[in-house]
């Protein structure tokens, strides 16, 4: 018999893996309690508003490990290369996922309530967006960079979520390069 934590846990793991493969619209609460070993109305006690108190933990989850692993990256010491390489490296999935975990949770916003898509979408600002626009706005006001930095962190995201793990690090830094070599200021011809 596992303790209830355990049993949350494996609530929340069950319900993020139907997620990852089948979208929001596509999760079964009979398949996750299955996954797990408990009848559904265990999922209740866990999760009282069902389906989506589940998305809500999870998206919590995730939003929270994304925002550990951005603020390590852009805490890091030595030049913006490295910290956007470690940026990369933070943002990417390993797992080669056609459509990606966080997308998932993107996409099931329009799919729950306005409560929760307003916090959800508020965490994600904050703890994930904001610290990443942040570095860009001091690369900015230092010259190293040129551009709206909210263009820039957009730019960016978006490069690195594309980045493939497989490659490790290799394919981080090289996709900070390509970055960089658009949003780097141009010597003026004289």
């Amino acid at each position: 018999m596992t303790d209830g934590t355990d049993t949350r846990t494996q609530i929340m793991a069950a319900f993020a893996d139907q997620l990852a493969g089948t979208g929001y619209a596509g999760i079964s609460l009979v398949g996750v309690a299955g996954t797990v070993g408990i009848r559904k109305p265990s999922i209740y006690h866990h999760f009282p508003g069902g389906k989506e108190d589940l998305y809500r933990a999870v998206a919590r989850e995730f939003i929270g490990n994304l925002h550990l692993r951005i603020r390590k990256a852009v805490d890091t010491e030595g030049s913006l290369d490295d910290r956007l390489t470690a940026l990369a490296v933070a943002c990417s999935e390993d797992h080669g996922s056609s459509i990606s975990f966080e997308q998932r949770i993107y996409d099931a916003l329009d799919q729950v309530g306005d409560t929760t898509r307003d916090e959800i979408s508020a965490l994600y600002v904050r703890e994930v967006l904001s610290p990443v626009v942040v570095l860009f706005e001091g690369a900015v006001t230092g010259d190293e960079l040129t551009g709206d930095p909210q263009f820039l962190m957009n730019a960016f995201l978006h490069l690195a979520r594309a980045t493939d793990l497989a490659g490790g690090a290799d394919n981080a830094r090289r996709i900070t390069q390509l970055f960089l070599n658009g949003a780097r200021p141009r010597a003026r011809p004289m």
